[in-house]
């Protein structure tokens, strides 16, 4: 299948909202890393404690943060950015105002500057958003539906995404099954298959489903 880039190097973004349990966030920021992602978008969550600079105990850890032990000196030292948003409309807005190809620095300067969100340039192409949600209007995973940078957004463990969420995304992927068994997977499962599919797409890898080894 060719792969077709509009940015040079596509980045995967992934937006963290409505999911209700706390080691699901943990596992979804662990997956994120796993694969590439360096900026997490989080809308909400209020009652998750994304801190990493108070309370430092010197073993590279905070006592009061909800992150993953493992992950917050690499959050410290700036390998990884969490910006978080009250509500969903401002999340998206600062997406669509980035290039796609923009830099980490570039985003992280928008928001502590507290600039006013400039609307990106029309014919430039911005960041997709794409959700994971089993909907008659979604693409299969295996086929690639991407074009530029792309942030995933993930549905609720139990009701999926609401009708908010599906209102602000550019489309939707699905992930096929072939066993008799829920049609649900758990998010951060689902979020480890799509983001390793588009690792593979945006380095230009062919992958070959169900070729034995």
């Amino acid at each position: 299948m060719p792969h077709h880039h509009s940015c040079k190097k596509p980045k995967p973004y992934l937006i963290i909202t409505n999911i209700s349990k706390r080691q699901n966030v943990r596992n979804l920021i662990q997956i994120g890393a796993s694969f590439g992602v360096t900026t997490i978008f989080v809308v909400g969550q209020k009652s998750f404690n994304f801190d990493v600079t108070n309370n430092d105990d010197g073993n590279n850890k905070s006592s009061s943060s909800d992150l993953p032990t493992a992950m917050i000196d690499g959050i410290r030292r700036g390998k990884m950015t969490i910006i978080r948003f009250d509500k969903l409309e401002e999340c998206v807005e600062h997406i669509k105002s980035l290039p796609c190809c923009q830099t980490e620095e570039q985003q992280v300067e928008d928001v502590d500057n507290n600039n006013s969100i400039q609307k990106s340039n029309n014919s430039k192409p911005t960041i997709q958003i794409i959700g994971v949600e089993i909907d008659p209007s979604s693409v299969n995973l295996e086929n690639e539906p991407f074009t530029n940078s792309t942030a995933f957004m993930m549905g609720n463990e139990g009701q999926g995404m609401t009708k908010k969420q599906m209102s602000v995304c550019d489309g939707f992927v699905r992930i096929s099954q072939y066993g008799g068994g829920t049609a649900s997977l758990n998010v951060s499962v689902a979020a480890g298959l799509v983001l390793h599919r588009f690792f593979h797409w945006s380095r230009g890898d062919d992958v070959v489903v169900g070729q034995q080894t």
